[in-house]
Protein backbone atom coordinates (compact mmCIF):
# COMPACT_ATOMS: atom_id res chain seq x y z
CA UNK A 1 0.00 0.00 0.00
CA UNK A 2 2.90 2.28 0.67
CA UNK A 3 4.27 2.16 -2.52
CA UNK A 4 1.19 2.49 -4.28
CA UNK A 5 0.25 5.75 -2.43
CA UNK A 6 3.94 6.86 -3.21
CA UNK A 7 3.07 6.21 -6.65
CA UNK A 8 0.37 8.20 -6.94
CA UNK A 9 1.97 11.05 -5.18
CA UNK A 10 4.59 11.04 -7.71
CA UNK A 11 1.95 11.10 -10.55
CA UNK A 12 0.34 13.60 -9.14
CA UNK A 13 3.05 15.93 -8.26
CA UNK A 14 3.69 16.04 -11.91
CA UNK A 15 0.67 18.30 -12.48
CA UNK A 16 -0.61 19.87 -9.42
CA UNK A 17 2.53 22.28 -9.39
CA UNK A 18 4.10 24.14 -12.32
CA UNK A 19 7.45 22.75 -11.67
CA UNK A 20 10.40 23.98 -13.12
CA UNK A 21 12.16 20.71 -13.71
CA UNK A 22 10.13 17.35 -14.47
CA UNK A 23 11.13 13.58 -15.35
CA UNK A 24 14.32 13.31 -17.57
CA UNK A 25 13.00 14.59 -21.29
CA UNK A 26 10.04 16.22 -20.04
CA UNK A 27 8.79 19.49 -21.98
CA UNK A 28 6.97 21.81 -19.69
CA UNK A 29 4.88 25.09 -21.15
CA UNK A 30 3.55 27.55 -18.41
CA UNK A 31 1.39 30.84 -18.78
CA UNK A 32 0.88 33.07 -16.55
CA UNK A 33 -1.55 35.92 -17.23
CA UNK A 34 -2.93 39.05 -15.18
CA UNK A 35 -4.12 42.50 -15.54
CA UNK A 36 -0.17 43.34 -14.43
CA UNK A 37 2.02 40.65 -16.26
CA UNK A 38 1.93 38.29 -18.67
CA UNK A 39 5.12 35.39 -18.59
CA UNK A 40 5.46 32.13 -20.63
CA UNK A 41 8.17 29.60 -19.54
CA UNK A 42 9.36 26.55 -21.50
CA UNK A 43 11.42 24.15 -20.23
CA UNK A 44 12.84 20.79 -21.31
CA UNK A 45 14.43 18.98 -18.21
CA UNK A 46 18.08 17.30 -18.99
CA UNK A 47 17.26 14.82 -15.81
CA UNK A 48 15.38 14.54 -12.57
CA UNK A 49 17.14 17.62 -11.35
CA UNK A 50 17.94 20.30 -14.27
CA UNK A 51 16.54 21.81 -16.75
CA UNK A 52 17.07 24.23 -19.39
CA UNK A 53 14.58 26.69 -20.61
CA UNK A 54 13.47 30.28 -21.66
CA UNK A 55 11.25 32.66 -20.10
CA UNK A 56 9.14 35.40 -21.79
CA UNK A 57 7.49 38.42 -19.50
CA UNK A 58 5.38 41.57 -20.68
CA UNK A 59 4.94 43.99 -17.67
CA UNK A 60 4.79 47.71 -17.91
CA UNK A 61 5.15 47.98 -21.39
CA UNK A 62 8.39 46.38 -21.60
CA UNK A 63 9.05 42.71 -22.91
CA UNK A 64 11.79 40.28 -21.51
CA UNK A 65 13.63 37.27 -22.92
CA UNK A 66 15.59 35.41 -20.18
CA UNK A 67 16.98 31.85 -21.39
CA UNK A 68 17.74 30.13 -18.08
CA UNK A 69 18.87 27.13 -16.11
CA UNK A 70 16.42 25.83 -13.51
CA UNK A 71 17.78 23.57 -10.88
CA UNK A 72 16.16 20.92 -8.16
CA UNK A 73 18.14 21.50 -5.33
CA UNK A 74 16.18 19.46 -2.67
CA UNK A 75 13.94 17.20 -2.64
CA UNK A 76 11.54 15.73 0.79
CA UNK A 77 9.50 12.32 0.12
CA UNK A 78 7.29 11.86 2.78
CA UNK A 79 4.60 8.84 2.86
CA UNK A 80 1.68 11.10 2.21
CA UNK A 81 3.43 14.43 0.99
CA UNK A 82 6.47 15.85 -1.09
CA UNK A 83 8.39 19.06 -0.50
CA UNK A 84 10.55 21.05 -3.23
CA UNK A 85 12.93 23.46 -3.07
CA UNK A 86 14.13 24.85 -6.76
CA UNK A 87 16.83 27.57 -7.65
CA UNK A 88 17.12 29.56 -11.41
CA UNK A 89 19.64 32.15 -13.19
CA UNK A 90 19.33 33.45 -16.53
CA UNK A 91 20.37 36.06 -18.24
CA UNK A 92 18.96 38.07 -21.00
CA UNK A 93 17.48 40.98 -22.56
CA UNK A 94 14.67 44.07 -21.94
CA UNK A 95 13.00 45.46 -24.70
CA UNK A 96 11.35 48.88 -24.18
CA UNK A 97 10.54 51.28 -27.29
CA UNK A 98 12.58 49.03 -30.02
CA UNK A 99 15.30 49.92 -27.20
CA UNK A 100 17.34 46.52 -26.04
CA UNK A 101 19.01 46.31 -22.73
CA UNK A 102 20.31 43.83 -20.45
CA UNK A 103 18.70 41.47 -17.82
CA UNK A 104 19.87 39.16 -15.02
CA UNK A 105 17.28 36.79 -13.50
CA UNK A 106 17.54 34.88 -10.13
CA UNK A 107 14.70 32.83 -8.99
CA UNK A 108 14.12 30.79 -5.51
CA UNK A 109 10.85 28.37 -5.44
CA UNK A 110 9.58 26.52 -2.63
CA UNK A 111 6.43 24.40 -2.04
CA UNK A 112 5.14 21.61 -0.20
CA UNK A 113 2.31 19.40 -1.40
CA UNK A 114 -0.04 16.51 -0.41
CA UNK A 115 -2.99 15.15 -2.15
CA UNK A 116 -5.43 17.90 -0.19
CA UNK A 117 -2.93 20.35 0.71
CA UNK A 118 -0.54 22.66 -0.96
CA UNK A 119 1.50 25.61 -0.26
CA UNK A 120 4.08 27.49 -2.26
CA UNK A 121 7.11 30.13 -1.99
CA UNK A 122 8.62 32.06 -5.32
CA UNK A 123 10.98 35.03 -5.19
CA UNK A 124 11.52 36.31 -8.71
CA UNK A 125 14.45 38.87 -8.71
CA UNK A 126 15.65 40.68 -11.65
CA UNK A 127 18.44 42.86 -12.54
CA UNK A 128 17.68 45.76 -15.52
CA UNK A 129 20.09 47.83 -17.10
CA UNK A 130 16.98 49.62 -18.70
CA UNK A 131 16.51 52.60 -16.67
CA UNK A 132 14.16 54.87 -19.23
CA UNK A 133 10.64 52.66 -18.65
CA UNK A 134 8.94 56.01 -16.96
CA UNK A 135 6.46 53.52 -15.53
CA UNK A 136 9.64 50.93 -14.23
CA UNK A 137 12.19 53.49 -12.58
CA UNK A 138 13.95 50.70 -10.45
CA UNK A 139 16.75 48.49 -11.84
CA UNK A 140 16.45 46.17 -9.22
CA UNK A 141 13.18 44.39 -9.68
CA UNK A 142 11.46 42.15 -6.88
CA UNK A 143 8.37 39.60 -7.32
CA UNK A 144 7.41 37.44 -4.24
CA UNK A 145 4.67 35.23 -4.84
CA UNK A 146 2.93 32.81 -1.67
CA UNK A 147 -0.02 30.17 -2.63
CA UNK A 148 -1.84 28.59 -0.17
CA UNK A 149 -4.29 25.91 -1.48
CA UNK A 150 -6.93 22.31 -0.51
CA UNK A 151 -8.59 20.08 -2.66
CA UNK A 152 -12.56 19.84 -1.69
CA UNK A 153 -12.44 16.19 -2.43
CA UNK A 154 -9.73 13.21 -3.59
CA UNK A 155 -10.23 12.56 -6.89
CA UNK A 156 -8.10 9.52 -9.01
CA UNK A 157 -5.42 11.20 -11.62
CA UNK A 158 -7.41 9.86 -14.71
CA UNK A 159 -10.13 12.12 -13.09
CA UNK A 160 -10.95 15.83 -13.09
CA UNK A 161 -8.95 16.92 -9.83
CA UNK A 162 -10.48 20.58 -8.44
CA UNK A 163 -8.29 22.80 -5.76
CA UNK A 164 -9.16 26.00 -4.47
CA UNK A 165 -6.02 28.29 -4.60
CA UNK A 166 -5.44 32.18 -2.93
CA UNK A 167 -2.62 33.82 -3.93
CA UNK A 168 -0.65 36.88 -2.82
CA UNK A 169 1.52 38.42 -4.67
CA UNK A 170 3.36 41.66 -4.52
CA UNK A 171 5.57 43.96 -6.74
CA UNK A 172 8.91 45.23 -5.05
CA UNK A 173 7.72 48.13 -2.63
CA UNK A 174 3.76 47.66 -3.98
CA UNK A 175 0.88 46.93 -2.08
CA UNK A 176 0.20 43.05 -1.68
CA UNK A 177 -2.77 41.73 -3.98
CA UNK A 178 -4.80 38.70 -3.18
CA UNK A 179 -6.48 36.80 -6.19
CA UNK A 180 -8.41 33.47 -5.93
CA UNK A 181 -8.19 30.57 -7.84
CA UNK A 182 -10.15 27.47 -9.09
CA UNK A 183 -7.35 25.23 -10.46
CA UNK A 184 -8.56 21.97 -12.28
CA UNK A 185 -6.28 19.39 -13.64
CA UNK A 186 -6.35 15.92 -15.02
CA UNK A 187 -3.38 13.56 -16.16
CA UNK A 188 -0.57 16.14 -17.79
CA UNK A 189 -3.06 19.50 -18.00
CA UNK A 190 -3.28 22.07 -15.50
CA UNK A 191 -5.23 25.42 -15.83
CA UNK A 192 -6.41 27.90 -13.29
CA UNK A 193 -9.05 30.69 -13.66
CA UNK A 194 -8.65 33.41 -11.01
CA UNK A 195 -9.78 37.16 -10.12
CA UNK A 196 -8.77 39.59 -7.59
CA UNK A 197 -10.62 41.80 -5.46
CA UNK A 198 -10.22 44.63 -7.49
CA UNK A 199 -11.57 42.96 -10.29
CA UNK A 200 -8.77 41.85 -11.68
CA UNK A 201 -8.71 38.32 -14.37
CA UNK A 202 -6.63 36.01 -13.97
CA UNK A 203 -5.83 32.48 -16.19
CA UNK A 204 -2.87 29.94 -16.00
CA UNK A 205 -2.20 27.30 -18.09
CA UNK A 206 0.32 23.95 -17.61
CA UNK A 207 1.54 21.23 -19.10
CA UNK A 208 4.34 18.52 -18.85
CA UNK A 209 5.01 16.34 -21.90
Amino acid sequence: MRLIASLLLVLTSLTVSAHPVSYKDALGIMSYNSTQMNEILLTYSLNYNYAIGHTYIREKNSEFYIPRVNWLAKRWNNEDSQGNLYLSAGSGFEKYNNVTSNVRLGEVVADWESRKYYTYLEHLYMLRDNKDNPLWPQRDDNHTKLRLGFAPFLADYNDLNIWFITQWTQHNTENIEATQFMRFYMKNVLWEVGADFNGGFAFNFMIHI
